[in-house]
């Protein structure tokens, strides 16, 4: 949920646990991570 909210962020980014870039890093990898599983199991049980 952090990495998400510190995109939106314009204002104290230096109190944020994450900049801006590394919460898009972070946002996309576990999107990407979601598809690439669900995208397996689906080749995996959809014979």
């Amino acid at each position: 949920m952090n990495a998400g909210l510190t995109i939106q962020a314009t204002t104290r980014l230096s109190t944020l646990p994450l900049g801006p870039w590394a919460g898009l890093g972070v946002l996309g990898g576990w999107a990407a991570a979601a598809l690439l599983g669900g995208g397996l199991l689906l080749r995996r049980r959809d014979a």
